[in-house]
Order: C-alpha cells, then structure tokens, then sequence
C-alpha cells in the first residue's frame, strides 16, 4: 500500500482545521496518509489550542514556525519533512471528498502515477463551499502546454516525492499565483531531464475550496500579475522558449506572452464546455452568467 504525505500549512486556520483532517481520515481509503501540519505561527486562540489538542494525535506530524514565514515557505518546510512515497497540499481550510466509483481520490492519484512514469502529477475538480458554491471556472483537464500559457494549477496536485529529492520547491518570492508556479517548476524539471510530462485526471470533485472571509486567502491578495509571472519565467526561462517556440526569447516578451496566454474566465467556460457542456451551463447558471460580477470578484472566486 502507498503512502501519501499530505502538507497542511495552517496560519489561522483553526476554526476550519478539524474538518480539513477529519475529510483527510474519511477520504483515504486505500493508502497509508502521513499528515503533515505546519503550523505557520498563528496568533488566533483558537488556531493555538486546535493544533495543540492535535498534536497528540498519533497519525499527524505538526510542525512549528516561531513567526508567520508566508505559505511557500509552511509548505516547503512540509516537503523536506515528507517521508510518502507520493506528496500533495491542501489548504487548512480546505477539504477532501469521496470520489464516486473509486475507493479515494488519493488511492486512484497513486494508481495512476504507479502505472506511468510519463505522468507528472495528478488533478482532479475543484468544487467551492461555504460563501459560495459550484466548481472553479477551470474545472476540465489539464495538458501540459496549457500549464505553460497560465491555465490554472489547484493546490492538490498529487506527484512523487522523488520530485521533493530532486529539488522541486515551492519558489518562496512568489507571492500569488503559487500553485501554478509550482506545477510550472514540476514540469520544467522533467523537460530538463528529458522526462515527458502528461498529466493525470480524475473528475471527481475530489477537493473542496472554502470560500470565506474570516481569514485572509492569498487569492484575494493584489499583486501584479506580470511581476509575479516574471519571477517564474526568469526561473525556467529555457522552459518557456521551448513551449513557446514563436515568441522571443527574452525575459520581458516571454512574461508578457505567457500573461497574455492566459484564458479569461469565459475562455475557461469554453475550456469547460469542451470537456463537459452540462457542467458549463451549470456553471453559468450559478454565476448569473456575471463572469466579472462584483460578487465573485469581492469573495475571490476561482
């Protein structure tokens, strides 16, 4: 049986921690779970006392920032300490589903990536709760040269910890859009060692997104998308002059391209609509058709 190592970064997440573990015991069937919890130096009581009452549970791992570091650097230090044969990140705040037709979204992740070595990672649906509900604008599968023009990347991708022990971090200067990051630093590293790189998919919805305003949520943060996206091709610029071989290959025309390749939320719908039309039209319906309403744009809607 498989272990997955499940990084937990929590920075004032208590209120919604037990539920985040509990889904993880509910919705593992099938593989062994090391649960990592780091504990990103949270101030709130609440956080405080959850994380102390869990840290006498036997089959969870918490570990301590002295202060407040930021997420990529929670999550990082999750990856050094992760001991699984396969690794994904959750959100404290976030959830696991049960996966109709499979024992778990997990089990079928590690299934998949046992039987090829020609896949990357593993993503399944996102499916939002709490202030807001629906799956994210970017629910169809993902192939590799739409991760390059800055598709969307969710948080619990599933991939191998030998990608940990070959270098793969998250890159702690980027300060949104991580999670693409990322999967753009996983599969930069296979091009360069010649590895080819498709990517699983499971429907499900196997991971819930909680939508609230009770903490801050980096997808709420301002930042410049075109700084933020220059860090990342500066990073693997060789990546990027092979995936967009028409484009010239400096820096500011690179970043600019992979900015501007970027689908906007009704080229994500069309995405949908080819991988699923009931769903898209589904979609639609729940957002009013208001792809930029004030709503959705005020509670950070993916």
């Amino acid at each position: 049986m498989h272990q997955v190592s499940i990084i937990i970064p929590s920075f004032n997440t208590g209120l919604y921690l037990l539920d985040c573990v509990s889904s993880i015991r509910e919705n593992s069937t099938g593989i062994e779970v090391e649960m990592i919890i780091v504990d990103d130096g949270s101030t709130d009581e609440t956080s405080i006392r959850v994380i102390s009452d869990l840290d006498s549970e036997p089959d969870l791992k918490i570990i301590r920032h002295e202060r407040n570091r930021g997420v990529q650097v929670a999550r990082n230090t999750g990856l050094k300490a992760a001991t699984g044969d396969f690794v994904v990140c959750m959100d404290g705040d976030d959830v696991l589903y049960p996966v109709s037709g499979y024992e778990s979204f997990l089990s079928e992740a590690t299934r998949i990536l046992s039987a090829n070595d020609d896949i990357a990672f593993v993503h399944t649906l996102v499916r939002m709760f709490g202030d807001f509900h629906g799956l994210t604008i970017s629910s169809y599968p993902l192939r590799e040269e739409m991760v390059a023009r800055k598709h969307h990347v969710p948080i619990a991708i599933v991939y191998r910890r030998n990608e940990i022990l070959n270098g793969l971090l998250y890159i702690e200067t980027v300060p949104k859009w991580q999670d693409w990051a990322f999967g753009v630093s996983l599969l930069a590293r296979r091009w360069a060692r010649n590895e080819r790189s498709e990517i699983g998919f499971i429907e499900g919805p196997g991971y819930g997104y909680r939508i609230h305003s009770t903490t801050g949520r980096i997808s709420r943060t301002q930042t410049l998308e075109y700084d933020a996206t220059k860090l990342v091709v500066e990073a693997y610029r060789d990546y990027f002059v092979s995936k967009l071989p028409n484009v010239a290959n400096d820096i500011d025309t690179l970043t600019a391209e992979v900015v501007a390749s970027k689908p906007s939320p009704l080229e994500d719908l069309l995405h949908v609509a080819s991988f699923n039309l009931e769903q898209a039209l589904s979609m639609a319906r729940g957002r009013d058709y208001q792809l930029h309403s004030t709503h959705v744009d005020r509670l950070g809607i993916p």
